[in-house]
């Protein structure tokens, strides 16, 4: 009987030993895999705040770019309305015509510039 006993208490134990130590590995196996997932999400938090400091110089510059076009702006507005062109246009159409004509082949060159410096930032770097 005490035979019996001691015999069911080794295979309790010895099932024990066995279902703790299996559970140790899938842990192990699971903190290696927690482990590499964390590594991965480092990555990808650095490669974000990359991204993100771009893109906040990328926004200055752009902010930057705003101001000074709205300033040039203001400048040919101002131009704009210390002048009547329409009266000037009657009293030296050869002069207004000249300026117009240069200051719209001037506009349209600078469009023509700036189309293609945007296309070069879509085009694929080519050697």
């Amino acid at each position: 009987m005490f035979n019996q006993i001691f015999i069911g208490i080794i295979l309790v134990l010895a099932f024990g030993s066995w279902w703790l130590y299996s559970e140790n590995v899938t842990l192990k196996e699971n903190a290696v895999k927690l482990e590499s997932a964390v590594e991965e999400q480092k990555a990808t938090i650095t490669a974000l705040q990359t991204s993100y400091e771009k893109q906040g110089k990328s926004l200055t510059n752009l902010q930057r770019n705003f101001n000074q076009i709205e300033q040039e702006k203001d400048q040919y507005l101002a131009i704009f309305s210390r002048h009547n062109f329409d009266k000037l246009a009657q009293a030296k159409p050869g002069l207004m015509e000249m300026r117009f004509n240069n200051g719209t082949a001037e506009v349209f060159g600078d469009i023509e510039n700036d189309s293609k410096n945007i296309s070069e930032l879509d085009a694929p770097d080519i050697p």
